[in-house]
């Protein structure tokens, strides 16, 4: 089941998991059986033509840099998010800011699968690795639990035409009960 994850819900150690607090919930509903299409694909320079794993991997790294800088520039948000969630994430990322952590590390992504797929819309999941992660709290290090921090992720991306890049209009992720293992093992 996918569910929302608000920053006001988690301890300072689910602030490693900084994206996954502006989730959307897919209301409620179990998601959609894979069929699985996997990609893995080089970067590309022109956003309108990187595809939806490219776009949602480019958020990442740049939500990670901000993250790193302790959330100094939250303007990446405008370059892959709808409107709407921006300014949410833009919201979270400055109550971030005041709690004074800084999170380091490395994520990884894998077992990229289309679960839906349109010319303007499309729905990937994935798996979002963040055990990687180290966070500090003005200049100490705190402890964290890194293993809920592999989970499966489902993101809706749109766009207006082929001309547009996609644009991230959902994040959400299934409950830590749903292992990346397990989603993606069929």
């Amino acid at each position: 089941m996918i569910r929302q994850r608000t920053l006001t819900t988690l301890a300072l150690a689910s602030l490693l998991a900084l994206p996954l607090a502006a989730c959307t919930s897919s209301n409620g509903e179990e998601g959609p059986t894979t069929t699985a299409t996997s990609q893995e694909a080089p970067p590309t320079a022109n956003p309108a033509d990187a595809t939806p794993q490219e776009r949602i991997t480019a958020y990442f790294d740049a939500s990670d840099a901000a993250a790193a800088d302790g959330w100094k520039d939250t303007s990446y948000a405008d370059d892959f998010l709808v409107p709407e969630l921006a300014e949410k994430q833009k919201t979270d990322d400055a109550e971030r800011a005041e709690s004074g952590a800084i999170i380091t590390g490395e994520r990884k992504l894998s077992d990229w699968t289309i679960t839906e797929e349109g010319d303007t819309a499309t729905t990937v999941e994935f798996c979002d690795d963040g055990t990687g992660f180290e966070a500090t709290k003005d200049g100490e290090p705190v402890d964290i639990n890194n293993a809920s921090l592999k989970v499966v992720g489902q993101f809706k991306l749109v766009r207006e035409s082929a001309s547009e890049p996609w644009m991230i209009q959902q994040k959400g992720y299934y409950d830590e009960e749903t292992t990346c293992d397990a989603h993606f093992a069929g």
